[in-house]
């Protein structure tokens, strides 16, 4: 039709917190996005010292993915948002992976 604007998506937007993480595929996302090149994390092998070391910080999963949805400022620089770069769900399996490597709480 002429003169219409054209819609939005059509399926819903689902906050990460809200899917079900998947940790396997979490390695993986981890690795890909350099998650270890700014922090500790014994299950992968990262010595990062930029931010926060995750296994002492043992974040719940709500936690983590809303940090790295939206990013924000921990301790010595500003972690970046990664919500254009990481599918809901990639960033859904990433706290899953964090969570379960670190014993954090899980959903």
């Amino acid at each position: 039709m002429i003169g219409t604007v054209a819609s939005g998506p059509t399926f819903p937007i689902v906050p990460a917190f809200h899917l079900k993480g998947d940790s396997t595929k979490g390695k993986s996302v981890f690795a890909s996005a350099g998650c270890g090149s700014c922090h500790t994390l014994a299950a992968a092998h990262s010595t990062g010292t930029i931010g926060p070391d995750l296994d002492s910080l043992k974040p719940d999963y709500r936690a983590v993915t809303a940090q790295v949805t939206n990013g924000g400022a921990p301790m010595n620089g500003t972690m970046p948002s990664f919500k254009k770069t990481l599918s809901t769900q990639q960033i859904a399996d990433v706290a899953a992976y964090v969570v379960d490597s670190t014993g954090g709480k899980a959903p």
